[in-house]
């Protein structure tokens, strides 16, 4: 009979119009939560700006060229773009200073000179330091050796012992940045580090062209416990 209002078996009434807004509104707020999931998503594969990290591992090198008037550091760096567009690295500039307090020279500058280990060799060719261009996502990982700027002597490191290093890269900005660019452009920060030289030797260095390892203080070599 039309008089007739049926009731769920519990009693209550059933509101057609109230379960269907709810559920509209449920199909609602997973279509935003889908829409921002979507938008987050494109941001990170192709709108984030370039964000390049550096990594310094817990051993660098220090070394002399020609014929032991010129000092170096090999220094292998790792340079991480976890942004989604391309990132290009110019240069790297290093400042070390020395901590001993009666040290002759107490701080100095260096720059990015080659890419490659210091060979023991005279002869042996160079590969020059050229800008560094990282599609999002990509990793650097080599050995970059920086001299000197300027006049190399005297030299910084005349002694064992600690020296303090701040490693800073410059990188390339768009002439005409957009809107985009500008809001979330990160700038990076020098990174500072100390490492100890544990011994020197004026004649190696310049003789055998040997190099030494620099490392933290806190750093310990691995090794494999003896079998028995």
């Amino acid at each position: 009979m039309s008089g007739i209002h049926e009731r769920p078996a519990d009693g209550t009434d059933l509101n057609v119009a109230e379960v269907g807004g709810r559920g509209g509104r449920i199909a609602s707020l997973l279509s935003a939560l889908a829409l921002g999931f979507s938008g987050l998503s494109f941001y990170e594969s192709v709108l984030k700006t370039a964000a390049l990290e550096v990594y310094v591992p817990p051993v660098i090198h220090y070394a002399r060229d020609q014929g032991g008037d010129v000092e170096l550091f090999a220094i292998p760096i790792t340079i991480v773009n976890s942004g989604a567009r391309t990132g290009t690295a110019l240069t790297m500039e290093l400042t070390v200073e020395n901590l001993r307090t009666d040290a002759a020279v107490q701080t100095k500058r260096y720059y990015s000179a080659y890419i490659g280990e210091h060979s023991p060799k005279d002869d042996a060719a160079n590969r020059a330091f050229a800008p560094l261009s990282l599609a999002g996502r990509e990793t650097f990982s080599d050995t970059v050796r920086f001299y000197p700027e300027g006049n190399p002597l005297p030299a910084l490191v005349d002694d064992a012992g600690d020296y303090r290093f701040t490693l800073k890269l410059t990188t390339a900005v768009p002439a005409y940045p957009g809107i985009l660019d500008g809001l979330l452009r990160r700038d990076i920060q020098p990174i500072a580090f100390e490492r100890t030289l544990p011994w020197f030797s004026e004649q190696q260095l310049g003789m055998r062209r040997i190099t030494i390892p620099m490392h933290d203080k806190d750093w310990k070599p691995t090794t494999t416990p003896a079998k028995g």
